[in-house]
């Protein structure tokens, strides 16, 4: 087990978001499906909003949380989470969609287990916070897919 401090914590789920979106960046470049491509360029935004969410708040030096120790488990890394998806350029839509859904869902569930595991209210509610913002940020992305099948 390794242990980490809030903040590392959180600037560990940014350094992901910003590795998450250069993935989609990559992927919209190497895509001709018109559709796929509009949908990584959001996703690719979707993910610059959080990290940036995120860099923000680690910068609230008012936060009294950041240097209260975890029990942390999880390594975040953008290569364990794609182990079991086939990604290329072929991808459709709906293939995209269960891409970014898991990868929200990696969150989710990364931060529902910090909720647990919380030793104090003030983190505790920090977590709450980001789970709810992440369940958002998953059903914009669900809303914007299925416009996108609109077209």
């Amino acid at each position: 087990m390794r242990y980490k401090t809030v903040k590392d914590v959180v600037e560990q789920s940014r350094k992901l978001h910003h590795e998450i979106r250069d993935f989609y960046h990559k992927l919209a470049e190497q895509t001709a499906q018109a559709r796929v491509k509009m949908l990584l360029e959001y996703l690719e935004r979707h993910e610059t909003q959080l990290e940036d969410m995120l860099k923000t708040f680690e910068n609230d030096k008012s936060q009294k949380i950041w240097d209260e120790w975890y029990q942390y488990v999880p390594e975040q890394k953008l290569s364990d989470l794609l182990e079991d998806v086939s990604v290329g350029a072929d991808m459709g839509v709906d293939e995209v969609v269960l891409l970014a859904l898991k990868l929200d869902d990696y969150f989710i569930e990364l931060y529902k287990d910090m909720v647990q595991n919380a030793a104090s209210s003030d983190v505790k509610a920090v977590f709450e916070n980001l789970v709810q913002l992440e369940e958002k940020e998953k059903i914009r992305t669900v809303r914007t897919a299925l416009e996108m099948n609109d077209f």
